[in-house]
């Protein structure tokens, strides 16, 4: 039988488990709710949650941006959320509508993979689900049915980025299955036209061996890259770790980058010294429908750290300055799941789990 224990402090949904634990001296809620999954908040992303709350920053847009978020890293275990995710997350701009139908298409595909698979989920119960959990109306556990269907719904709605009831409605029934047709009538199955339209996102280079990494080119990223990365690479599946600097190239080096990028599997991209170029790569990359990992040194990640800072005097003469300077992931893709790594070795078993657990069969 399907359990409720008490709700979700993001979404509001049921949750299968929602208790007060530690990590070390930190108090954290541990969180299983029915539309998120699983997750760990830790007491000052509590804090800041219920501050964007009282100061009415957090509305049903912002909600729907981080239990999307949560709910898309499942498949890499239980989620930690602090402050600063919080905070990153709330300003990533909204996807539009047909970013959201894509995701709820390739969701069903994913649960449902072979063509002409019955849809067994009861779509058309999604709207009281959705308007009883706005309304603070959840059934007790004893409406069995309601948790079974919230249950399979409410992922969906998740990865969907779903505001409310009746934008479920218009993007499922009139978008999906009314105008593009990739929904049969009965929402009995995925059409013929909707296997078609998901071939567009299919991996552009599924037989590829290459990796590009995207790193800041010091002489201990070097080292770094030579020692752990490639293994790692070569360990998790036979690939080839190639950084620009290691190619011939004729012409211009942002082609050649570009070229690379366009030939991978999936980028690495290591974001130690906030480089403009790993941004930029990374980006592309991800434009591409091609998979990044992205990783950072622990000790540089979102945090003050001492720098030489080239100056000049009043005079103009040219003198060098320790200073303290904050080392911050833009926020553009501060959300993400990043590796924080200690030391090469750290760096190496975390990269060879993480290929491991990439999706690129699609």
């Amino acid at each position: 039988m399907d359990k409720m224990d008490k709700i979700c402090p993001i979404c509001g949904s049921p949750t299968y488990k929602n208790v007060i634990g530690s990590i070390g001296r930190m108090t954290v809620d541990e969180v299983d709710c029915y539309r998120c999954g699983r997750y760990i908040i830790d007491q000052p992303g509590s804090m800041e949650l219920d501050y964007l709350m009282e100061s009415n920053q957090f509305n049903n847009i912002a909600m729907s941006k981080i239990s999307g978020w949560i709910r898309e890293k499942q498949d890499l275990g239980i989620v930690k959320i602090n402050r600063r995710i919080l905070q990153s997350l709330i300003s990533l701009p909204e996807l539009n509508v047909f970013e959201k139908a894509d995701k709820m298409l390739l969701y069903l595909a994913k649960k449902f993979p072979v063509a002409g698979m019955k849809l067994n989920f009861k779509f058309g119960e999604a709207f009281g689900i959705l308007e009883k959990i706005r309304l603070n109306k959840i059934p007790t556990e004893k409406n069995i049915e309601f948790l079974q269907n919230a249950k399979v719904l409410l992922p969906l709605v998740a990865i969907g980025r779903i505001i409310d009831e009746f934008e479920f409605d218009f993007i499922f029934q009139g978008y999906l299955r009314n105008e593009q047709k990739y929904i049969s009538e009965n929402n009995k199955n995925i059409t013929s036209r909707g296997w078609a339209y998901l071939e567009t996102f299919r991996h552009p280079n599924p037989d590829s061996k290459k990796v590009f990494v995207a790193i800041w080119f010091t002489d201990e990223m070097k080292d770094i890259l030579l020692k752990y990365i490639k293994p790692a690479a070569k360990e998790a599946g036979g690939y080839n770790a190639e950084p620009i600097d290691e190619k011939d190239y004729n012409g211009d080096i942002n082609d050649a980058i570009i070229g690379e990028i366009r030939g991978s599997k999936f980028v690495i991209a290591d974001f130690t010294g906030n480089r403009g170029g790993v941004y930029f790569e990374a980006g592309f990359a991800y434009g591409l429908n091609i998979p990044v990992i992205y990783s950072c040194k622990k000790e540089l990640f979102n945090k003050f750290v001492k720098q030489n800072i080239k100056t000049k005097d009043s005079k103009g003469n040219e003198k060098e300055i320790n200073k303290n300077v904050y080392s911050q992931i833009h926020f553009d893709v501060n959300h993400q799941n990043f590796i924080l790594w200690k030391d090469g070795k750290d760096l190496h078993d975390k990269l060879v789990k993480r290929i491991k657990s990439l999706p690129l069969t699609r």
